[in-house]
C-alpha cells in the first residue's frame, strides 16, 4: 500500500486574532468619528466574531457579514474588486447571492482578506460608513495586527 506524503494545510484566523482585528477597527472607527459594525469570517466563511458599535444600525452587522463571506468564498478578492465583478455581470451574483451561511454573500466594497506570510486565513468586512471609511478602517486593523505584509 503506498502512502500519499501529500498534505493539504489550511491556516485560519484564530478567535484570538479576529478580536484584535475588530478591537483595532473599533478603535480606528472611534479615531475617525464613525459607529460601523465588522465581521471576521475563516477562510470556509464561517463567522469567527463579529461586533456592532453603539449607534450602528443594526441591520449593518449582517451586511458586514455578507461581505466578508463574499471575501472568503472568492478566495480573498477584496471587496472593490468583487463590486467591480457584480457590476460586470449581476446576474451570476444575483444568483449566487444567498449562498452564505445566515448572511448573503454580497459582492460590495468593504471587505479584506486576511493574509499571513502571503495565505489568506480569512476576511473581514465592515460596514455603517460610507465604502472608503469602511476599507479605511479595516485596512487600519489588518496593518494594526498583521502587519503591513498581512495584507
Amino acid at each position: 500500500m503506498e502512502s500519499d506524503s501529500t498534505c493539504i494545510v489550511q491556516y485560519l484566523v484564530s478567535c484570538r486574532m479576529a478580536r484584535k482585528l475588530i478591537d483595532a477597527a473599533i478603535d480606528e472607527a472611534e479615531r475617525l468619528g464613525h459607529t460601523l459594525s465588522f465581521a471576521v469570517v475563516d477562510t470556509a466563511g464561517h463567522l469567527v466574531a463579529s461586533a456592532r458599535m453603539d449607534g450602528a444600525p443594526f441591520v449593518t452587522v449582517e451586511i458586514t457579514r455578507g461581505k466578508a463571506f463574499a471575501s472568503a468564498a472568492t478566495g480573498g478578492q477584496p471587496g472593490d474588486n468583487l463590486d467591480q465583478r457584480y457590476r460586470d455581470n449581476p446576474m451570476v451574483w444575483g444568483n449566487a447571492g444567498p449562498l452564505g451561511y445566515g448572511a448573503p454573500m454580497l459582492p460590495a466594497i468593504g471587505s479584506l482578506p486576511i493574509r499571513i506570510d502571503g495565505r489568506v486565513i480569512g476576511a473581514i468586512g465592515a460596514s455603517g460608513a460610507p465604502s472608503a471609511v469602511d476599507v479605511a478602517v479595516i485596512t487600519a486593523a489588518i496593518e494594526a495586527v498583521a502587519g503591513p505584509t498581512g495584507n
